[in-house]
């Protein structure tokens, strides 16, 4: 019983407040409705006391002036809904009966205008077809022995106007209360955005620190954080930026020293380690940079971008294919876009020897497989093989080419488009990679 509430309960905080909110408003509404009724039960029955107390002495003197073959029609004609009147040969000897006053002391002081004749009162018991509670029934003795018997129908129940009225109210304010919770928890959403946004575009914008206290200084703490992060990121890039122009100078004058190696053959190792060394510096200096981060989206033709860069790898006499729809726009960064695809179509073809793209659209993202008919990847790294430097060693050696950085740089662009990437097996042997990008 316990798991079935707690699945019911709201995650959000707007959710929970506004159903607390709605909960107070209910226990509230049942309590001052019960009063109410309580309250409107007691005036009523004061109500009927006085006011049937001189009509009933009317009655009594009719009947007690008619002669008993006219009383019939007497009944007949002063009973209505409220009032119902019948005649009794005895006094009734139903358990309940008790004198007016013994009930309540207004009905005892108003029902004393019937003057000396005997009267009892039952309060209970529902007549056929009633709906709203509980009659009265008053039992008052006539003077030649009969008694005449009144049930009343207080009527002291709420007529259908108020209710609808107050169900009219109860709505419009349980409908405050969702906005009111909606509208104060709005904040807190814009933070988790923007913390899940800064991960990846150290360039926010600083968030508006509006609304309660505590959210402001949410805002603010968050601003803050959000500033120094940028001045690390900033001071690191240039740090990285003077390393590399130092260590640049000095691979200049290693390929200088290179040139006069007699030993042909180590003169040619010397050179390729050189053109390695400065590969992986420029390799590890644009990712640190990362130069992604500074491009703003505008709106690209994912189906041209894929198909265009198919299309010139097919034309060098490489094996790539393109199967989708001619034209498929989103708001994204070309630039680093197209450097995603590169990458990934330059290891489809390294490894696999072939790269088949296809390019779909569903739940408003667009799907791109890119599927090669290389050894794969154990699943046990694949998502190893996004870190930085990290390679496979048995199929992705240093003899193969690559500094290890290439994955790590297309999920960080892919991330930064809000988007996955993921590997899986391809049907029949080989690798597919899976990109999902937002529409």
């Amino acid at each position: 019983m316990t798991r079935w509430l707690l699945r019911l309960w709201p995650e959000g905080i707007a959710a929970r407040l506004g159903l607390l909110l709605l909960a107070g408003l209910a226990v509230f509404g049942i309590v001052a409705g019960l009063l109410y009724l309580d309250e409107r039960r007691d005036r009523a029955v004061e109500h009927f006391s006085r006011v049937l107390s001189v009509r009933m002495l009317a009655i009594v003197e009719l009947l007690e002036g008619a002669a008993p073959a006219e009383r019939r029609k007497l009944l007949a004609a002063l009973s209505d809904r409220r009032l119902r009147i019948r005649l009794l040969l005895d006094r009734p000897r139903e358990p309940g009966w008790q004198p007016p006053g013994s009930i309540d002391e207004d009905a005892g002081r108003h029902l004393r205008r019937l003057g000396p004749r005997p009267v009892f009162v039952r309060i209970g018991g529902r007549s056929s077809g009633e709906r709203h509670g509980q009659r009265i029934v008053i039992a008052v003795g006539l003077e030649e022995g009969a008694w005449a018997e009144f049930s009343v129908q207080p009527g002291y129940w709420p007529r259908a106007g108020p209710l609808l009225w107050l169900g009219a109210v109860a709505l419009l304010v349980a409908l405050g209360l969702v906005w009111g919770a909606h509208r104060t928890t709005r904040p807190l959403r814009r933070l988790a955005e923007a913390a899940d946004r800064l991960g990846l575009d150290a360039g926010l914008t600083p968030l508006p620190e509006r609304g309660p206290r505590e959210l402001r200084n949410a805002a603010r703490a968050f601003n803050r954080m959000a500033a120094r992060i940028r001045r690390l990121v900033d001071d690191r890039t240039l740090m990285l930026a003077a390393v590399s122009h130092d260590l640049k100078t000095m691979l200049t004058r290693l390929r200088l020293r290179a040139e006069f190696i007699e030993d042909g053959e180590q003169k040619e190792k010397a050179a390729a380690d050189l053109d390695e060394m400065q590969a992986m510096l420029e390799a590890t200096l644009a990712f640190a940079r990362d130069d992604a981060a500074d491009e703003r989206p505008v709106a690209v033709d994912l189906a041209a971008m894929l198909q265009s860069l198919t299309a010139d790898l097919a034309d060098a006499g490489r094996t790539a294919s393109y199967d989708g729809p001619d034209r498929l726009t989103l708001q994204a960064r070309p630039v680093a876009l197209r450097r995603v695809f590169e990458n990934l179509l330059d290891n489809a073809l390294r490894y696999g020897g072939e790269a088949e793209v296809s390019l779909r659209q569903a739940d408003g993202r667009a799907e791109i497989r890119i599927d090669d008919r290389g050894p794969g990847i154990p699943r046990s790294l694949r998502e190893r093989v996004f870190d930085p430097f990290f390679r496979v060693e048995a199929s992705r050696s240093r003899d193969t080419g690559g500094s290890g950085l290439g994955l790590a740089v297309v999920r960080a662009i892919v991330q930064r488009h809000d988007g996955g990437i993921v590997l899986e097996d391809r049907p029949g042997g080989g690798l597919r990679v899976r990109v999902l990008l937002p529409l």
